[in-house]
């Protein structure tokens, strides 16, 4: 980013000079390689409002050029393109810099919240909940690490029927304990992972609940099901190093009556209407091609939906600028109606957000896993970072667009080759390590290094490490964290055919060494930093 900046603030002030006004939009870019070190099309897009030929105008800049100690050449190609080809010195400074510190970018503060996982307390965390909870968590940390107020929050459904369900599954698998036989209902969870609650209810209890049921049992298994269960998933996202600063329970919304203010706003500014002894949201008010919903059934009970409209008037009171939910692409549908909410409930537009991300498809050899959670046929992901590691589980839930379906190779994810994306970063950092041990047992000190001339080779691993900061704007901008991987890997794979090509430890010729051991300094600094946002470990041998 410093070397584009620099070039470009360079090119607007010779511009100014020359012609009297700041230049149109321009861009500056790393061409192929045999067209210099960086490329500007500012003569071609400034030849309309200068009323001058592209060349004309390139030739100009060219000329205030001459002279500028940072740039070894300027010259024009093609219709007009200027390519800059830089000096030795800017290199240098450069190589200097990211050899003390690898500086993040700073963006405005703001406070914000991600809210994602957020899976109901009713079985264990699956991976497709893992693909979230790691595009969220590094999405906390790029927002973090720019000097954003960021907030990490969870919201379990912690009331309505699901959770009923659960209680009554729970309470059949207690009953099989002790030899008693009843049918699951329709929308029961019929999961065996419901054995292993029933059974430490059995240790607890004994058979004080065998063939009674009522409201207070119901309301006893529900309770116990559901925080063993969240049990579960908190250990699961800790073992994953993913943090939460929040855990909101739905049923918070009821007790402290934010459903009522909710559904109070909403009648006020005439959205709600009673209709087939239900309570229902207009949603076609705000958005005519849009179905009005239910928000009250008529049993009474309140619809998720109506949770949801709560939750969205406890953020914007909680005072956030943004909010960030991140859901699976099966929830698509469900975003023109909170937009409606968040319009009638008198929230500005940019308040509410939303990722989504395609499921997930395990892959072991030529046999994919198939997965529901209502029937128990699935992997967990607690299994999954126990089988392939939590580096591996990390890197290889963020390196796809999360608009892409993401098939996990799990025999690609625990091998130890060079074709597995995290272990080919991983080893490059370990690799740097091994070369700097190797160094010192020499004698060889680096860290005055003379630095003298710089080869093409070394240059577009300079350029590479100069991306890094934009990488990371990109990555927050279009909340994309595959973007970080990609860069990650990018900058790898040029230090390991550097590697391969140059002899960096070499006593028979102290400066070269000294040279390259420090621009291996550099990438070691820059991929640890990557690696920390993406929540990857940086090891020194492997």
């Amino acid at each position: 980013m410093y070397l584009k900046s620099l070039i470009r603030e360079k090119i607007s002030k010779k511009y100014f000079d020359l012609f009297g006004s700041d230049p149109v939009e321009f861009t500056v870019e790393i061409p192929p390689q045999s067209f210099g070190d960086y490329s500007s099309n500012v003569a071609m897009v400034s030849a309309k409002t200068l009323k001058k030929s592209p060349k004309i105008i390139a030739q100009a800049l060219i000329d205030a050029f001459q002279g500028d100690a940072e740039f070894e050449l300027v010259e024009m190609a093609g219709p007009g393109f200027l390519n800059f080809k830089l000096s030795n010195t800017l290199y240098r400074n450069l190589i200097k810099k990211y050899a003390k510190k690898v500086d993040m970018p700073k963006a405005k503060p703001q406070k914000i919240q991600f809210e994602f996982v957020s899976a109901n307390p009713t079985g264990p965390l699956t991976v497709g909940h893992g693909r979230q909870a790691v595009i969220g968590d590094i999405l906390s940390r790029l927002n973090t690490a720019v000097g954003k107020n960021v907030t990490r929050e969870y919201y379990f459904n912690d009331a309505g029927r699901q959770m009923k369900m659960l209680g009554h599954s729970t309470w059949i698998r207690y009953n099989e304990l002790y030899g008693k036989k009843f049918e699951f209902e329709e929308d029961d969870y019929v999961a065996d992972y419901l054995v292993d609650v029933a059974k430490s209810i059995s240790e607890e209890y004994g058979d004080r609940y065998v063939n009674i049921w009522n409201d207070e049992v119901q309301s006893f298994f529900t309770s116990y099901a559901s925080k063993k269960i969240f049990e579960w998933i908190k250990r699961t996202l800790e073992k994953l190093h993913v943090p939460f600063d929040v855990y909101f329970s739905e049923q918070t919304l009821y007790k402290t009556g934010l459903t009522d203010e909710a559904m109070k706003i909403l009648k006020d500014r005439g959205y709600i209407y009673e209709k087939d002894d239900s309570t229902w949201f207009a949603v076609s008010k705000i958005l005519s091609n849009e179905d009005d919903r239910v928000i009250i059934r008529k049993n009474g009970e309140p619809t998720y939906f109506f949770s949801d409209i709560a939750y969205m008037l406890d953020k914007y009171r909680r005072g956030f600028e943004k909010v960030y939910y991140i859901w699976g692409a099966d929830h698509h549908g469900y975003i023109p109606r909170m937009l409606a909410v968040s319009k009638a409930l008198g929230i500005p537009d940019e308040f509410f957000n939303v990722i989504l991300h395609q499921f997930v498809t395990l892959k072991s050899g030529e046999e994919i896993v198939r997965m529901s959670k209502r029937h128990g046929d699935f992997v967990t992901l607690e299994d999954l970072i126990d089988a392939v590691g939590v580096d591996a589980t990390r890197y290889f839930f963020a390196m796809m667009d999360p608009d892409t379906t993401l098939v996990f190779d799990v025999d690609l994810a625990k091998s130890k080759r060079m074709d597995n994306p995290v272990y080919y970063v991983q080893y490059a950092h370990a690799r740097i390590s091994s070369l700097m041990k190797n160094a010192r047992e020499k004698g060889i000190e680096y860290e005055d290094a003379s630095l003298g001339s710089i080869s093409k080779d070394e240059g577009t691993i300079v350029r590479e490490m100069d991306e890094f900061q934009d990488v990371v704007i990109a990555a927050i901008e279009q909340q994309k964290p595959q973007k970080i991987c990609n860069y990650a890997y990018s900058l790898s794979e040029k230090f390991h055919s550097y590697y391969t090509d140059h002899r960096i430890v070499d006593p028979e010729n102290m400066e070269r060494s000294k040279d390259r051991l420090k621009l291996c300094t550099c990438v070691k600094n820059v991929l640890e930093i990557t690696l920390s946002l993406i929540g990857v470990s940086a090891p020194d041998e492997m």
